[in-house]
């Protein structure tokens, strides 16, 4: 006889608002949270819009195995701003068998729409899986307020945006930082029959993905055997979905396709969550059709974002990144070339070369708690030094600058540049630096190497330090 599941949900203690948990026999598989997200969580998961969202989280998908699915989403976002944040009744039947219902109840403030996840637990001994079936009910009180004159005819709505454990792994190397236990790549099984795959690089998610599925077509992250997890498809709700993969967490975002006469009728879609096995992973591995070509601003490789570096290591655009997942340096304006045949402590380094006067830069803006790094204090600050060589810079020259982001919003901080170098100048080594207390809502600093002017500038050979309290508080 294989595994008899025994679910029930419980509240454990240990905080003044206990945490609801689902339980099979002793062992939690699943937590139910609802409790307001702080930054940077808040700003780059929910753009600000929903402070106290209704999330399962932490899916284990074995009874004795890690949880492997972060997050599922347990409510709808119908354009964006219109989102079902309020959470109005969870109701449990089923305690202490082996097939449990929650149902989750969650509207718009305004009294747009009504939702109703409906969750079906359940154990598949021939995949010794738990089986997490979410039906994903939605009435509209007012559907004309997605159907106006001149529209398009259709709408389309956010089902649900999961997020994995694991994944991202760490932009750099830290004490105590996670593995990502082999993770390389999302397969999915379109509607058109093939295998469609992205490696995890943060610039491969703009690869088109799936628009629909094949009825009961799976979407897994590949490839850590016993431990794939997969999003199965159901009925109707698989050719209606398209999915759209996030470059900062590789959280899927399920969008579904309504046209206008559907709005008028209740709306339901059903997906589950279940670990594909070894031997059907393998397979979509076997048929997955080639990756295409990625590219960013017309290089198909850059240079990984390393702390202490000479720019020497390449990250392909279109493979997986490996044990460490960093960003590459962005290059933006005219003339920034990677270059490989001058250097200052090898023949790698970052050039700009302009022929006429104006900005080129080469920046790095995902160092930071917000771009899965260690953790920040209060005081966290930064000290950075480049070297860079010149020839005939006119204009104000090259410089090396440091600013604090707030992603997905205008840029509010100033760029705290180092003296700069114009004229004909051998290796010179430029330092900036950024002090903390760390600004409100800030979860990463920008890096920017700058030529303003005109001529070649080399950049070679970085150092990033981070700054601790005794350094970058008191001393600002």
């Amino acid at each position: 006889m294989g595994h008899q599941s025994r679910f029930d949900v419980a509240t454990r203690g240990g905080v003044t608002a206990g945490q609801e948990w689902i339980y099979d026999g002793d062992v939690p598989i699943a937590r139910l949270e609802h409790v307001v997200v702080e930054q940077p969580e808040q700003n780059l998961r929910y753009f600000d819009r929903n402070l106290k969202p209704i999330v399962l989280r932490d899916l284990k998908l074995t009874p004795d195995g890690r949880p492997l699915v972060a997050g599922v989403q347990m409510f709808w976002n119908l354009d964006g701003h219109i989102i079902t944040t309020d959470l109005l009744d969870i109701t449990v039947q089923g305690r202490g068998s082996d097939c449990l219902t929650l149902t989750v109840i969650t509207a718009d403030p305004g009294g747009v729409a009504l939702s109703r996840r409906v969750l079906t637990l359940s154990y598949d001994d021939t995949t010794a899986s738990y089986v997490y079936e979410f039906a994903c009910h939605l009435d509209l009180a007012a559907p004309q307020t997605f159907d106006r004159p001149g529209g398009p005819g259709f709408a389309h709505f956010e089902i649900t945006d999961p997020w994995y454990c694991d994944v991202p792994a760490p932009t750099v190397a830290f004490d105590g930082g996670w593995s990502a236990h082999g993770y390389t790549r999302l397969l999915a099984e379109p509607a058109d029959d093939g295998v469609w795959q992205m490696p995890l690089n943060h610039l491969a998610t703009g690869i088109p993905a799936p628009q629909a599925f094949r009825d009961g077509g799976m979407l897994v992250l590949a490839d850590c055997p016993d431990n794939n997890p997969a999003f199965e498809f159901i009925g109707p709700t698989a050719a209606r979905t398209g999915i759209g993969v996030c470059n900062w967490g590789y959280d899927v975002h399920f969008r579904a396709t309504y046209q206008r006469d559907e709005l008028y009728a209740p709306i339901c879609e059903t997906f589950r969550v279940r670990r594909c096995p070894n031997e059907r992973v393998a397979d979509l591995l076997q048929r997955a059709q080639p990756v295409p070509a990625v590219t960013y601003s017309g290089h198909d490789e850059l240079p990984r974002y390393e702390r202490h570096s000479s720019f020497d290591k390449p990250l392909r655009l279109d493979e997986p990144s490996g044990a460490l997942d960093p960003w590459p340096w962005l290059p933006a304006g005219d003339g920034a070339r990677w270059c490989k045949d001058v250097g200052r402590s090898d023949d790698h380094s970052l050039e700009i070369q302009r022929l006429e006067p104006g900005v080129t830069e080469w920046t790095m803006d995902r160092e930071g708690e917000g771009a899965w790094t260690q953790r920040w204090r209060t005081c966290t600050g930064f000290r950075v030094h480049v070297w860079v060589r010149t020839k005939d810079v006119s204009g104000r020259g090259a410089s090396l600058g440091l600013r604090w982001i707030i992603y997905n919003h205008p840029e509010r901080h100033p760029l705290l540049c180092s003296s700069t170098v114009v004229g004909t100048s051998d290796w010179t080594r430029l330092t900036a630096e950024i002090l903390g207390p760390v600004p409100d809502a800030v979860s990463a600093v920008a890096i920017v190497l700058r030529l303003d002017g005109a001529g070649t500038a080399w950049f070679d050979d970085i150092d990033v330090e981070i700054l601790g309290m005794e350094t970058a508080c008191l001393t600002s």
